[in-house]
């Protein structure tokens, strides 16, 4: 019998985080991903681990972007990690901001990270338990949907992380994993999960 993976759903943040920030990214060519990233995460995924992108995209609601430029990146960036075996269950998008020039995407909503609409959406369609998984972020929005979620938060000083790693180490204390980029986020990811096994 194959036993249960280490994490439940591994959420990840995309632009900062599993690509090089590029601000509000309207091309696919645009896309970098993390070095050394996508081998971690296909060992995840292969021990059953689901992974889901859940990304704030305000640049929807600002009318700098638009949802099919959205999209297109999305779809490279998943296309980029299938061919290296990284599989993702879902992509979890807000479009919102309340000082959006787009009436339509110009609220304040409970789906915009720290909130944990999406999150929880995603745990409950596929079964899974908030308290067996993992956010992983360059910001403390990511870090503090973790933390609400009671799962395990990983900061990273990629994308806008150094400038706000103070705000992180006094929000979340030692409840939040430290790490320089993705890479090494993920092992230490690895190693407090499976520290909390034991």
């Amino acid at each position: 019998m194959r036993k249960p993976p280490l994490l439940d759903a591994l959420f990840l943040d995309r632009d900062g985080t599993l690509i090089a920030e590029r601000g509000f990214l309207s091309d696919p060519k645009g896309v970098r991903l993390a070095p050394g990233a996508p081998t971690l995460l296909a060992r995840f995924a292969a021990e059953g681990t689901k992974l889901f992108v859940v990304t704030n995209q305000s640049g929807v609601a600002r009318g700098v972007t638009r949802w099919d430029e959205v999209n297109a990146v999305n779809a490279e960036v998943e296309k980029r990690l299938l061919r290296r075996g990284v599989p993702i269950a879902g992509w979890l998008v807000c479009p919102h901001h309340p000082e959006g020039r787009v009436k339509k995407y110009a609220v304040a909503c409970r789906c915009r990270k720290p909130g944990t609409l999406l999150h929880r959406r995603a745990l409950r369609r596929h079964g899974l338990s908030a308290g067996r998984s993992a956010v992983v972020g360059d910001k403390w929005d990511d870090v503090g949907a973790g933390l609400a979620l009671g799962a395990l938060a990983v900061h990273l000083l990629s994308g806008h992380g150094r400038g706000q790693r103070a705000a992180v180490r006094e929000k979340g204390g030692d409840r939040v994993i430290l790490a320089g980029g993705l890479a090494d986020g993920l092992r230490k990811l690895r190693a407090a999960a499976e520290g909390r096994k034991r």
